[in-house]
């Protein structure tokens, strides 16, 4: 069943894949990370877990990181409850709609499962063997660098697990660190508040300090009033599985 699970997933488009069971990630960052967002248990993102197959989506090129967003969203902070917001990003739509037809493969065969974007899905992925936590802090991986978009399915299926990831991709070079237009980034840590992504999510939070707003305003493109494209400095100067432009 393992087998088929990894087949149907490289045949609906993801390039990498990996399991791991839910005793293998009791030691994650769960709660909530800063202002930024919420990161479950996977029993609490579906209580009848059994094993967690994380998937990784090629992201090659600037425009899956664009975002679509409700005229009337403040954005405070990092969203808190009681603000109601719309929004579209591209690679997590294409990602969520691709670990459906897996989900659809699963209940065919006789097993519960749901898609999940709630876990901490980098640390996840290296306990299941996809890649290395980077320099800028995102999931290197062999094959495509941080050039992925990650999400998992949560499954009652008892399926066997891979070993973690061990290996230090990044080893000496620091060009990420060096290229990022706000200095936001230390070896493998993040100052989330100098991150411009943080900054364009966030238009009204007192914590963005003035010089980050500043480059964020430059250096975000936004092709329309209620789009803009993260900034991918970090990825983009990444030398792991970066494929050479042939025209």
């Amino acid at each position: 069943m393992t087998q088929k699970i990894k087949q149907k997933a490289l045949a609906v488009g993801f390039v990498s894949v990996g399991i791991t069971s839910p005793d293998h990630l009791r030691n994650l960052p769960y709660g909530w990370i800063g202002k930024v967002r919420k990161l479950n248990t996977p029993e609490e993102e579906f209580p009848s877990t059994k094993s967690v197959i994380m998937l990784a989506f090629h992201t090659w090129d600037p425009s899956f990181f664009m975002n679509i967003v409700s005229p009337s969203w403040k954005g405070y902070g990092m969203h808190p409850p009681d603000e109601r917001i719309e929004s579209y990003y591209l690679a997590h739509e294409i990602v969520k709609n691709m670990a459906w037809q897996l989900v659809d493969f699963l209940w065919k065969q006789g097993y519960e499962a749901r898609p999940s974007t709630g876990l901490p899905n980098k640390s996840a992925a290296i306990q299941c063997g996809l890649g290395c936590q980077g320099k800028n802090t995102l999931l290197i991986t062999p094959d495509y660098g941080p050039r992925v978009s990650l999400i998992s399915v949560l499954t009652t299926s008892e399926l066997d697990t891979d070993s973690p990831f061990e290996e230090d991709l990044c080893g000496d070079c620091d060009r990420c660190i060096r290229a990022c237009p706000t200095k936001a980034l230390k070896p493998y840590t993040i100052d989330m508040q100098r991150c411009m992504t943080y900054s364009v999510e966030s238009p009204q939070s007192s914590d963005v300090p003035d010089d980050v707003r500043e480059a964020e305003r430059r250096l975000v493109p936004r092709p329309t009033s209620n789009s803009y494209i993260e900034c991918s400095t970090c990825i983009n100067v990444c030398p792991i599985g970066k494929q050479e432009k042939t025209s």
